[in-house]
């Protein structure tokens, strides 16, 4: 007796080992459970908030240049993390495959259920109906089960009839509401995964006067997937011809945007423009506009009058009025120099916070700079942003404010002149070849969550019995598989359909 184990130690020690097939067959079970799949989904969720509130490369590469300028110490962390790229991140690829997976062995054996239910014929009557809820008798002349069975499918019901026994069913567009909303769930997720396995996303700044062609080396910013073929990139070009754009000028939000739009030339004889969430569309790959900004032209000179330096120069708005700064680096002069400015379109110089610009419209454009002469880093092979000066090895030579039109003969003898300003647009080139599958696959689920909720299924058995000549006594019952359904509208339904009133009713049950 001492040595007699319990129940539960004789359970353990009997269990045998679990060898790889085994432990493999436990993960699979592990990872396409019902918990896992919602476990993965609000991982997916959480992984995508940094995308929501940290700028992304897909969607404007002039955020997440501002972002990294302004943040020079975070931004290499975030970005060794893949967090200005959250949707193509190495780890939201590895959540979003197990969601796949989980999905998909998760939803295809609940397929087969549905299908078998949405097929399944009502069980064989009871022998005894009168314990069901909504019961109810009654004597009735002139009517025969056969008549019954024509108006129950008349009704839309799904019939079993056993003799003088009648099973009804109803509502099965509830399991057909299930399989359309599971089949979808798995529609949507091979879309998406399709998509990012063959579309390409790009972003690229242009500046008015020029162009921008279709290929890789053009895009300041590209990523595509796994298996995307540079070779089926569709052959297109465009000009940005001008940009035009229209601030409130009113009371109530003064300087919002009301209307911007980029005026372009395709394949050198269409004249299109973009809109603001109204691309263009060119043999599937679409054109965003997703940003805008001013582009100052400036002029640099040397001792000899010599240009050295002309162009039109990007810079990052960063504010609401479009104060925006920018770089000039002239390395090509011994020692190289280079100009930080920063550009006001209606500059004012606050007293307390100095230049600001209280208007994004060209009302009172200037630029503000300061000229740099030294080492500007080039030259040491590591990379460098286009828009930020290193002036750690470098010596400050003077500052000036210059209005369009204006020079400054600095200290050194470079004259420096603003010529004008000019408008840059960036745009986002993207292939996405899954994404209307995706759509059409969302609206079905939609509509399948409506059927599998609100519709509900339910039952009712109609029997028959003959207590004489041409008089017979009905009995009728229903179950719903729903609390908040009324089995009492459908057996109502039913009863008017067959001619059966109160006046008939000898007997009655509600539960």
């Amino acid at each position: 007796m001492k040595n007699q184990k319990s129940p539960k130690q004789r359970t353990e020690s009997t269990l045998p080992p679990l060898d790889l097939w085994g432990f493999l067959r436990w993960c699979w079970r592990q990872l396409t459970s019902m918990n896992t799949a919602l476990l993965l989904l609000l991982l997916v969720a959480l992984a995508a908030i940094p995308g929501s509130i940290l700028p992304q490369k897909t969607a404007s590469t002039l955020k997440v240049n501002n972002w990294k300028t302004d943040n020079p110490f975070w931004a290499e962390i975030f970005d060794s993390l893949g967090l200005f790229d959250v949707y193509g991140s190495f780890w939201f690829s590895a959540i979003y495959i197990l969601l796949m997976i989980s999905i998909i062995g998760c939803v295809v054996p609940r397929l087969k259920v549905y299908w078998q239910s949405l097929n399944e014929q009502p069980p064989n009557p009871p022998s005894v109906i009168n314990k069901f809820s909504a019961y109810q008798k009654f004597n009735i002349s002139n009517m025969n089960i056969n008549k019954v069975e024509l108006k129950l499918k008349e009704l839309g019901w799904r019939i079993n009839k056993k003799g003088y026994a009648i099973t009804a069913e109803k509502g099965y567009a509830r399991e057909a509401g299930n399989l359309v909303f599971h089949t979808s769930l798995i529609v949507i997720t091979i879309a998406l995964a399709f998509g990012a396995l063959f579309s390409y996303r790009g972003t690229v700044i242009v500046k008015e006067g020029n162009g921008f062609a279709n290929t890789i080396t053009q895009f300041d910013d590209f990523r595509a997937g796994k298996f995307f073929q540079v070779e089926r990139m569709p052959d297109f070009f465009f000009t940005l011809d001008d940009f035009v754009v229209d601030f409130e000028r009113g009371i109530n939000q003064t300087g919002a945007p009301r209307k911007f739009e980029a005026n372009i030339v395709l394949n050198g004889s269409d004249d299109l423009k973009i809109l603001v969430n109204n691309p263009i569309n060119f043999e599937g790959t679409k054109v965003f506009l997703t940003g805008h900004g001013y582009a100052p032209r400036i002029e640099v000179r040397d001792k000899s009058g010599e240009v050295i330096f002309s162009d039109s120069v990007v810079f990052l708005p960063q504010d609401s009025n479009f104060s925006s700064t920018g770089v000039v680096k002239i390395p090509d002069v011994k020692p190289q120099i280079g100009i930080n400015a920063r550009f006001l379109p209606t500059a004012i110089v606050d007293p307390v916070e100095g230049p600001i610009s209280t208007f994004p419209a060209l009302d009172n454009p200037e630029i503000f700079m300061s000229l740099w002469q030294g080492d500007l880093g080039i030259d040491e092979g590591v990379a460098q942003s286009i828009y930020r000066l290193d002036t750690s090895k470098m010596k400050e030579i003077g500052l000036e404010e210059l209005k369009p039109g204006q020079s400054w003969e600095s200290d050194l003898g470079y004259v420096i002149r603003f010529i004008g300003v000019e408008r840059f647009a960036s745009f986002q080139v993207a292939y996405e070849p899954g994404r209307f599958v995706a759509l059409l696959g969302a609206t079905l689920a939609m509509l399948g969550m409506f059927f599998g909720l609100g519709v509900q299924r339910r039952r009712i058995w109609v029997m028959m019995h003959k207590v004489g000549s041409g008089s017979s006594v009905i009995e009728v019952a229903g179950l719903a598989k729903s609390t908040n359904h009324e089995i009492s509208k459908d057996l109502n339904k039913v009863l008017s359909a067959l001619g059966i009133t109160e006046r008939n009713k000898t007997g009655s049950r509600s539960i």
